[in-house]
């Protein structure tokens, strides 16, 4: 963020983002407009969004720059020791930044803070938490007595006040007065249930003149001593002391405007509803269905754990199927059971669950021709029929297992007949005599029937079908009527305490939203803007900050959000330097690329992007180089190999259109679009197939053209031809003391198309419709083509591995490595591809492959990964919590004992389990820190040599880890944990160690299958104990089944 003084630059409409931001720190809260400049500075330099304020307060600033841009351009980051030590010497850093000093660190300066605090009479607060709350917001600039005198004397709003100053002394007489008290204008107020004669209930209060009105009502109301308080306290805090015309208006529209109190609210201040809109009392039975789940219940013994329920709106027909999972599929099954009783309703409507939103129901709704219709998010009273239906049902379905003590799926075909015979209040009819055309037989009518014996009477089948047809009509008609009456009444009734509020598309709002992580709990977000008006009731809100950036919102989750108008208090008056502009055009923006250099451009400097070799190496690399210049073109070449299809079978032609981009992201969309079109990689199309683009980040901060093929892919045969797998790779890999990295130059733009996957391929932008002529990044079999484009060429290269577009050549020595890199380059050249020089390392002792570092026998983290670990923020959601666990569990191979330390984060990813982040997760999460700071160099296997284990078991997991000795020392190859389920959580001691060994074997059998004789170093002796059990039961067997095939050594540490 940066922010900029308003009078600085000149502002018009063709800088304006059309946006703003919400700023905190400058007297409250702030929405400032964003513009675009172009920034030249010492730390960043090119075009930047900038938030204009009117007025900065701090003397001599126009412009502040954020810690995201230039954070770690100013100073070093500091340096963190687990023990102060008292420096003899200044070390580098205090040197050249005498005001900066090592966190942990005790230095000459620091040792003479007690003396200074014994002579200075302020005391430092910064250690407690009165740290927190912030001061006066002034700064050093916070007005004197002088500043107050002058302000009041310039201020025009109170010459008036001036001119009805009365001396000091005849005040005192007076309940109210204005007079001048050592040079400030002060204000007598005496309440009216007192006389002048009280002065000790008098209030003297200063006049604030308009500069200082801001500050005093933030300190009143914002300030951490304030409490955020209601208008009437707030205004009573503020004229104990102040007083200005028109205070009272100013403190109602500061607390109307307050951000934090429009986001909290108030207990008294509640939502008016919206009126009541009544479902339609039309239709004919089962034309409009309603739809919904319940649950999780109870499991019962059948694996039921939810409820499906149905329910026509013309006629109140219940149906409830119970469900072991409530999946798109499952639902999808139970709903056509019921459409093969009832028939095909016109309309469905459900809630926005994920199994309602989802392709298979979508799917299975347009085969039958059903329109889909949404309930508004978090409004359940969108189905309200449904949801009272609900109530009854579990009710109902509590006294029945209460009563007969079975499981409560057994009574739901019971329980619905009881409902379905009964009558319904609104229809005056119960839905079984709608649905049926007559009153069903149930245990009443049964003794009825016995008690009278009345005969039966036979009736002609003609002559019931028109009675029955008459019946029915005339029964459906009056259940409308009925229906009608008692909405008109609920209406009525409910209208009562209702207000029609009306918001206008540009509207801000605040928006009722669960917490993230956990749906139970909702506090009103935003300020979001209203998109559009969908219906009387219903609103689409924009939610950028949100998974979901749309949203359909009822009017009863919204509130509207008053801005503060920060022109009409301006802070304070500053005159503001502003120098000439310094020339750093050499300098980049931060998170900007620098463009990568063409392979034309690399081949005339080839001694300077070679220059890690010594003159020897870089001399046979370059002859290498100059024999296969053919391989080195600027444009990816396409290949004689092979071709990709895509092979959709039957499927229908799918048509999107393109995805809205701001500016500068179609700027360069339009430029990739040429690109492909000036060299082949894409033609015009008028294909029926349409799919939109996007541009995804590199690794390198450079976009890359992708087009969104999801909807093509879910039609696409999968292709089967398997990737390599990492670790086999990196094992390879890891023992060579020379390695060369190739990449290719956007290799999958090097397969060439057939006919039929170029029409399918054809894609959008919002200037383009073309086709690609090359297979393209995002297609569902793309990675199987390639891979299997690259073992056809490379196939039978000793020393060579690939995945995908990564080439590793490795070797032992040099000359055999100059030969095989020649042999690979030949193939390449001979299946017509092309490399990226720019990205390609040649004769390394170690390179980055893979995400680790590897060769010359070991295997490292990737520091740069080890460091985002490192300075992952605690997280506040399950998401987070995923993405820190995907992130380190990449790297447990170097990690003792990862899944026994990562336990207490491991379980709160479970969905059974509430997100409650408590002092075992924290020391959890620091400790996994810990571990991948803290990781192990592991060596790389060398199969010649056996393999050793050892392996340990705690309450919670089993850990273990691969062993091989190399000069008599023993290192470590591999790490592995695993944590124990829920059921072997119940072993023994020594059940957990033999399990261990099992798990530890499983793990690393394609290493310890080639040693004739294991060695296991371990606390216990699980085969001693194994054996004694075996026969006690299957399990002990089949484990002692398994260890017959390995030879183990067992030794006791």
């Amino acid at each position: 963020m940066i922010i900029i003084l308003r009078d600085v630059l000149p502002f018009s409409e063709q800088s304006e983002l059309k946006c703003s931001a919400i700023v905190q720190g400058f007297c409250g809260f702030m929405t400032l407009p964003l513009h675009s400049i172009n920034l030249n500075s010492v730390l960043v330099s090119g075009k930047v969004s900038v938030a204009v304020c009117p007025s900065i307060p701090i003397n001599g600033v126009s412009l502040i720059l954020g810690n995201d841009l230039a954070g770690d351009r100013v100073l070093a980051a500091p340096v963190v020791t687990s023990t102060p030590t008292e420096l003899e010497c200044p070390d580098k850093l205090e040197q050249e930044y005498p005001d900066v000093f090592p966190v942990c660190a005790v230095t000459r300066a620091m040792s003479k803070k007690p003396l200074e605090k014994e002579m200075d009479p302020h005391v430092d607060l910064s250690d407690t938490f009165l740290a927190k709350c912030d001061t006066f917001g002034f700064g050093d600039s916070f007005p004197s007595h002088e500043d107050l005198k002058a302000a009041q004397a310039s201020d025009k709003s109170l010459s008036s006040l001036f001119d009805n100053v009365v001396p000091e002394g005849e005040a005192e007489k007076l309940s109210r007065a204005y007079f001048i008290s050592n040079g400030v204008l002060m204000r007598k107020w005496t309440p009216p249930e007192l006389t002048c004669e009280d002065s000790w209930g008098s209030f003297f209060q200063v006049v604030v003149p308009v500069i200082f009105r801001t500050e005093v009502l933030r300190l009143a109301h914002d300030h951490g001593l304030a409490g955020h308080m209601g208008v009437r306290k707030t205004l009573d805090r503020v004229t104990r002391h102040f007083y200005w015309p028109g205070v009272k208006s100013d403190v109602t529209g500061y607390c109307k405007t307050c951000h934090v109190c429009q986001v909290v609210g108030k207990p008294n201040q509640t939502i008016p509803r919206a009126p009541l809109h009544p479902i339609p009392a039309i239709g004919e039975p089962f034309e409009h269905v309603l739809v919904d789940c319940v649950g999780p219940l109870p499991r019962t013994k059948s694996g039921n754990q939810y409820l499906l329920t149905m329910m026509c709106t013309a006629t109140r027909f219940p149906e409830a199927v119970p469900l072991r999972t409530i999946t798109a599929t499952a639902v999808s099954k139970a709903l056509v059971k019921f459409f093969t009783l009832f028939g095909l309703p016109r309309v469905i409507q459900t809630d926005q669950g994920t199994n309602f939103m989802s392709r298979v129901f979508s799917q299975v709704l347009q085969q039958f021709s059903i329109k889909h219709c949404t309930s508004s998010a978090y409004h359940p009273e969108s189905q309200g029929a449904l949801e009272r239906f609900h109530q009854t049902l579990k009710t109902m379905l509590r006294v029945y297992c209460q009563e007969f003590g079975k499981e409560w799926d057994d009574g739901v075909p019971l329980l619905l007949f009881a409902a379905r015979e009964v009558t319904q209040e609104s229809l005056g009819f119960s839905p079984a005599e709608l649905v049926v055309g007559h009153t069903v037989r149930g245990p009443l009518k049964l003794l009825k029937e016995r008690w009278l014996e009345e005969p039966t009477c036979k009736t002609d089948l003609m002559q019931y079908v028109c009675g029955f047809r008459s019946k029915l009509l005339r029964a459906c008609e009056l259940a409308r009527k009925n229906l009608e009456k008692a909405q008109e009444k609920m209406k009525l009734r409910y209208d009562k305490h209702t207000q029609y509020r009306v918001f206008s598309p540009g509207d801000k709002v605040l928006v009722l939203l669960p917490l993230p992580g956990s749906t139970l709990q909702s506090q009103y977000s935003g300020p979001f803007t209203v998109v559009c008006k969908i219906s009387d009731t219903d609103y689409l809100v924009r939610t950028p900050d949100r998974k979901r950036k749309e949203r359909r919102c009822h009017v009863n989750l919204l509130k509207p959000y008053f801005d503060r108008e920060i022109e009409s208090r301006p802070i304070m008056s500053l005159s503001v330097s502003v120098s000439d502009p310094v020339d750093t055009s050499n300098v980049a923006l931060r998170g900007i690329p620098e463009r990568r250099l063409l392979n034309s451009e690399l081949l005339s400097s080839l001694d300077v992007h070679l220059a890690y070799l010594d003159c020897e190496k870089r001399a046979d690399i370059v002859a290498i180089l100059h024999r296969y210049l053919e391989l080195f073109s600027d444009v990816p070449t396409c290949t004689s190999v092979l071709e990709h299809d895509i092979d959709v079978g039957d499927a229908l032609p799918v048509k999107q259109h393109p995805y809205r981009i701001n500016p500068e992201k179609r700027r360069i969309m339009q430029q990739e679009v040429s690109y492909m079109l000036q060299h082949g990689i894409a033609q015009p199309s008028s294909s029926p197939w349409s799919s939109p683009c996007l541009l995804v980040e590199k690794s390198d901060k450079s976009p890359r053209f992708c087009t969104d093929f999801r909807k093509v892919n879910s039609f696409t045969k999968p292709d089967c031809f398997p990737l390599p797998r990492l670790d086999d790779c990196i094992d390879r890999v890891g023992s060579a003391a020379y390695v060369t990295k190739l990449d290719l130059l956007k290799g999958y733009w090097q397969v060439p198309l057939t006919p039929r996957a170029c029409e399918i391929s054809a894609f959008a932008t919002p200037d383009d419709f073309c086709q690609y002529t090359v297979m393209a990044f995002g297609m569902r079999n793309a990675p199987a083509t390639f891979q299997r484009l690259i073992n056809t060429v490379l196939r039978d290269v000793s020393g060579c591995e690939a995945y995908l577009d990564d080439v590793v050549v490795c070797s032992s020595c040099w000359p055999d490595h100059l030969s095989q890199l020649s042999d690979v380059f030949l193939r390449l050249t001979k299946a017509n591809l092309t490399l990226n020089l720019a990205k390609c390392v040649f004769g390394q002792a170690t390179v980055t492959y893979l995400g680790k570092v590897v060769g010359c026998g070991q295997v490292c983290p990737v520091e740069a990964k080890i460091e985002a670990i490192v300075n992952f923020c605690v997280p506040s959601t399950r998401r987070d919590l995923r993405r820190f666990l995907g992130m380190a569990g990449y790297y447990r191979g170097f990690c003792k004992n990862f899944s026994i330390v990562a336990a207490p984060l491991t379980t709160l990813l479970s969905p059974k389990v509430s997100f409650e982040w408590s002092e075992a997760c924290q020391v959890a999460f620091s400790n996994l820190k810990s571990l991948m700071a803290c990781a192990p160099v592991l060596v790389s296997p060398d199969f010649n040599l056996p393999f050793k284990l050892a392996v340990d078991a705690s309450e919670v997991g089993a850990g273990a880890v691969l062993l091989q000795d190399r000069s008599g020392v023993e290192h470590p190859v591999c790490y592995f944990s695993r944590k124990f389920n829920c059921h072997q959580l119940r072993y023994s001691t020594i059940e957990k160690e033999a399990l261990a060994l099992i798990l530890a074997l499983e793990h690393f059998e394609v290493y310890v299958s080639s040693t004739q004789t294991v060695v296991v170093y371990t606390d216990h002796n699980p085969l001693v104990a194994l054996q004694r059990m075996k026969n006690s039961n299957q399990r002990l067997m089949r484990w002692c089944l398994f260890l017959q095939g390995f030879v183990l050594d067992i030794r006791h540490i």
